[in-house]
């Protein structure tokens, strides 16, 4: 009796190991299997393959190190270029021109804004206004005998006091005494004393102040209309080039006559032309 009831106590606890150990099998499969879903279900992309990595850093590595070394078999640069890597426009500098901000107007707030914005940047100089070109003496001159004008009926103020010593004549040749010859004679000289006062025979402008071996020292006066008057043996010229002068104004005094005109005598040389041709004057005084 007492043996059967041991026989049964003992296979009642071989059951319950059984049955501890079958639990404890199951409860370890189960968890072996939720871990290996847990960890199939984490790895979407995002785990690192720290294994993976290294062994690629080292390949990585190494074909960097091949480059250079290729480059440097090549041409000895090995500096890595970054011209194209980005293309790109600075925020900064191109902000107020992109969005436009400097065209914006608003009373009491921006006002002055746009002038200082067209300051020049520092180092740069500000631009000078345009300056009109000087008017050549050319121009100068055209504009003057614009403003001048002159005709034969207005007539001439007689130059100096005296009589006609040697008429104009280009039709025939007059005799020279000192040169001891007839020539053309595109002047009239007048008779005068050495020191009598020359004047402008019209309202004009000096055009040249010069010396010439036959008339000594000389001007030309500018009438107006094409018409110059020519004065030569003169002395204490008082005019200068450009003067303005009117009728009757002095322009120098009478000087002792030039070679050429030793014989003839002391005298004011006085030529009038039209367009560069001489003019016979002497109905004009």
């Amino acid at each position: 009796m007492r043996k059967n009831r041991r026989d049964s106590i003992r296979k009642e606890r071989i059951i319950m190991v059984a049955s501890s150990a079958f639990v404890l099998a199951a409860l370890t499969m189960t968890g072996l299997y939720m871990r290996g879903q847990e960890a199939k279900q984490q790895d979407d992309g995002y785990t690192l393959d720290f294994a993976a990595l290294e062994n690629n850093g080292d390949d990585k590595l190494q074909e960097i190190e091949q480059q250079q070394a290729k480059n440097t078999a090549v041409g000895g640069n090995t500096e890595l270029s970054t011209d194209n890597d980005l293309d790109y426009m600075p925020l900064e500098e191109n902000l107020s021109e992109e969005a436009g901000s400097h065209l914006v107007e608003i009373p009491g707030l921006t006002d002055g804004v746009e002038k200082e914005a067209k300051k020049p940047e520092s180092g740069q100089q500000e631009e000078a206004p345009e300056e009109k070109p000087a008017e050549s003496p050319e121009e100068d001159s055209r504009q003057t005998a614009a403003e001048l004008h002159y005709n034969e009926e207005q007539g001439l103020t007689r130059p100096v006091d005296g009589d006609i010593l040697m008429p104009y004549s280009m039709d025939g040749g007059i005799y020279f005494a000192t040169l001891d010859q007839y020539k053309y004679n595109p002047a009239t000289m007048f008779a005068a004393q050495e020191g009598a006062d020359v004047v402008s025979c019209a309202e004009g402008r000096v055009t040249r102040v010069f010396e010439d071996a036959e008339l000594g020292h000389a001007l030309s006066i500018e009438l107006g209309d094409g018409y110059v008057a020519t004065y030569g043996q003169l002395a204490n010229i008082e005019v200068e080039k450009d003067s303005r002068v009117k009728p009757g104004d002095k322009i120098g005094t009478v000087a002792a006559p030039s070679k050429y005109y030793s014989l003839e005598g002391t005298n004011l040389y006085f030529k009038l032309e039209k367009d560069g041709k001489p003019v016979n004057a002497e109905n004009l005084f």
